[in-house]
């Protein structure tokens, strides 16, 4: 691992040199007791703001490192506006690890998003196995990413490493799918099953979702099994669940589509987000949208539980069973049927009204309060207070330690859509900027 440490102070810059080489030596020892392979050696390049400024390429510095770590008090420089400089010069910047004072981690977590800030540490709170841990956590979401965006462009998907989920429930009769082994039934909703399966071609672990036998007949329903695969394939982003195929084999109508073995968003807000993690989350939410409305496609249903993860850091859009092309008059609506989850549905979808990206948008919001609050956006009695508030109660106000993020969070759960955001992307350079 190539490290640039980058503070003012030289003894400082020595010590986090050590705490680096200590964490690693406990992660050698560790891995011999267990007898598997050690870590590779780390090599530090010494960085001093004051004195050399921000490396420029016509001094011959070459920006190859794995990671950058950098200390939020260097002096009168403002880590931010040097790594920002140094973005200008080196636009593809390693993932960077931000140490903090604590109270300042917050503002400069959303200040130092879109420069690469992959994690913000405490100096506190520092210890030799923290520090390493935290570098080597980066470097390695900086290429499982690299490896997604591999995979979309190359189509070659490697199967979950993750823990298969436990069968809801003992089968009697599985469905028989050509070309496909291994089936249990992991899930069932309103219209369909959800099966984890193996293609027998190449092994590849992927979930089938089978449309129940007794719908088959319902041609709405099929149109509507139909077209979720029709609009998942007109988007291309890592950010969006992968679908393989649409099939209907005797009798069995399915697609068969990508399995997530990191889980979904829900239990990870249980677990809680300090405020970086829970903004790097929101970003890929907002890219992902806005790959989505590019396509011409509005989701229609966008909460936690459609959000799920390929591994720790990396999430992807999923179930686009309620998803319509965006303007599309017709649909495959029922006439007086509301697509959504209370707890996230838009005003305009409460009331039944035309739906366009902004309606996503405001899913978000709701999303984005709970990523940082544990909380959805209202707390009501019964579905109908709840839907009522949606549309007419004032947007709460955030905790005094998060205010800062008040004027984003009530610009995307603003009651008119002419209020938000018009698009994902301009979120995403809100955010970005």
């Amino acid at each position: 691992m190539r490290v640039l440490i980058v503070d003012e102070n030289a003894d400082f810059r020595l010590v986090l040199a050590e705490y680096l080489q200590q964490g690693q030596s406990d992660l050698v020892r560790a891995a011999a007791a267990r007898g598997v392979a050690a870590p590779a050696p780390i090599a530090m390049h010494h960085w001093d703001p004051l004195i050399d400024g921000v490396p420029d390429t016509a001094t011959g510095f070459r920006l190859e490192f794995d990671v950058i770590l950098i200390d939020s008090n260097i002096g009168p420089e403002d880590p931010v506006h040097w790594l920002a400089a140094l973005k200008r010069v080196f636009p593809d910047l390693p993932p960077v690890v931000m140490l903090t004072s604590g109270r300042d981690g917050d503002v400069l977590a959303f200040k130092a998003l879109p420069l690469g800030v992959a994690s913000c540490l405490a100096r506190l709170h520092l210890t030799p196995a923290r520090l390493y841990a935290t570098l080597t956590e980066a470097v390695l979401e900086r290429k499982q990413r690299g490896e997604i965006e591999h995979s979309l462009r190359s189509g070659i998907y490697p199967s979950s490493t993750a823990a298969e989920p436990a069968p809801v429930a003992a089968a009697a009769d599985l469905p028989r799918v050509s070309g496909y082994r291994g089936l249990q039934l992991i899930g069932e909703g309103g219209t369909a099953r959800v099966y984890l399966a193996r293609r027998e071609a190449d092994g590849l672990q992927l979930v089938l979702k089978v449309l129940l036998p007794e719908l088959t007949a319902e041609t709405l329903v099929v149109q509507r099994f139909m077209q979720e695969f029709s609009l998942i394939q007109k988007i291309q982003s890592a950010h969006v669940t992968r679908i393989f195929d649409l099939n209907y084999d005797r009798g069995i109508a399915y697609l068969a589509m990508e399995y997530f073995g990191a889980g979904d968003l829900r239990d990870r807000i249980k677990a809680g987000f300090a405020p970086l993690p829970a903004l790097k989350l929101f970003a890929q939410i907002a890219r992902a949208l806005d790959a989505i409305h590019e396509a011409g496609v509005v989701h229609r249903d966008l909460k936690p539980h459609n959000i799920m993860f390929r591994d720790q850091h990396h999430l992807a859009i999923v179930d686009f069973g309620g998803a319509k092309a965006i303007g599309e008059e017709s649909g495959l609506t029922k006439i007086g049927q509301v697509v959504g989850t209370p707890n996230y549905m838009s005003p305009e979808q409460i009331l039944g009204q035309p739906l366009d990206a902004r309606s996503d948008l405001y899913s978000l919001g709701v999303i984005l309060h709970q990523l940082l609050t544990g909380r959805t956006l209202y707390q009501a009695r019964d579905t109908a207070e709840l839907m009522d508030m949606h549309v007419n109660a004032p947007t709460p106000q955030l905790p005094a330690h998060l205010a800062g993020f008040q004027k984003l969070l009530s610009r995307l759960v603003a009651k008119l859509p002419e209020q938000r955001f018009a698009s994902a992307r301009e979120l995403y350079a809100y955010i970005a900027a």
